[in-house]
């Protein structure tokens, strides 16, 4: 799951963004969870927000609102975006039909009950939890979201590293140890200053280099030796963790 959740409001009233924030904040408290709370008045705000950055990973969203509705927003959102997690926030029941054909997650009715929001912030969660860690790459010019399950080994050379993914190679104008920032490292072992390999395509690790499932080799640095075998035995018991 992210390090950070990004949760969006959309309201038009003030004082109903004010509440949902301090309810989330205090949820996240309980929950020792890292949260980005942002608010917005309109859906048209936030659709152009959306459309700058797909960040977010969590939408409560009121229906009525001058302008474009909730409802009408959601239907945008879910042409390009299946896994935002939607909670519909209203003050009347007429539309609920129509938030599960945007697979909204809960639909709450105003006054909003704190353990109601907080259930379906938690149903939220679990579904996140559930989905593949990604990672944004601009390769020739193009913006690419992987997943990163799907990144066999990651190469260096000397200006750029390149991504060897189960469908393509994708070369990046940035560092390896740039690139080993951005990824859950859980998955994956910097086995060498040029290599990082994800644990799940191992075949086999020797003393000077590992094998993959494809049959390549890779090397391994006597330095990185006793992490790398490490990583491998704790990947495939599935206490990563411990």
């Amino acid at each position: 799951m992210n390090d950070i959740i990004n949760i969006a409001i959309v309201d038009d009233e003030e004082i109903q963004v004010e509440l949902l924030e301090k309810l989330v904040k205090n949820w996240a408290f309980d929950k020792a969870m890292r949260v980005c709370v942002e608010r917005f008045h309109s859906a048209e705000s936030f659709h152009f927000a959306y459309s700058m950055d797909k960040k977010y990973n969590i939408l409560l969203l009121d229906i009525q609102m001058k302008g474009q509705s909730g409802i009408d927003l959601a239907k945008n959102i879910r042409t390009e975006d299946e896994k935002i997690n939607i909670i519909f926030i209203t003050a009347v029941t007429e539309y609920i039909s129509e938030g599960y054909d945007v697979a909204a997650i809960n639909y709450l009715i105003k006054p909003i009950k704190e353990e109601k929001l907080y259930l379906s912030l938690d149903r939220a969660i679990a579904k996140i939890s559930k989905e593949p860690e990604t990672i944004l790459i601009n390769s020739d010019g193009e913006i690419h979201k992987l997943d990163q399950e799907n990144i066999i080994y990651i190469e260096a050379f000397a200006h750029s590293v390149e991504l060897h993914t189960k469908e393509k190679n994708y070369t990046i104008r940035k560092s390896i140890s740039a690139i080993e920032k951005e990824l859950n490292i859980q998955g994956f072992i910097r086995c060498h200053r040029s290599y990082i390999v994800g644990l799940a395509y191992i075949r086999k690790i020797g003393t000077s280099e590992l094998e993959l499932d494809s049959g390549e080799k890779i090397p391994i640095s006597r330095r990185m030796y006793a992490d790398t075998n490490l990583a491998f035995i704790k990947y495939f018991r599935g206490d990563l963790n411990e």
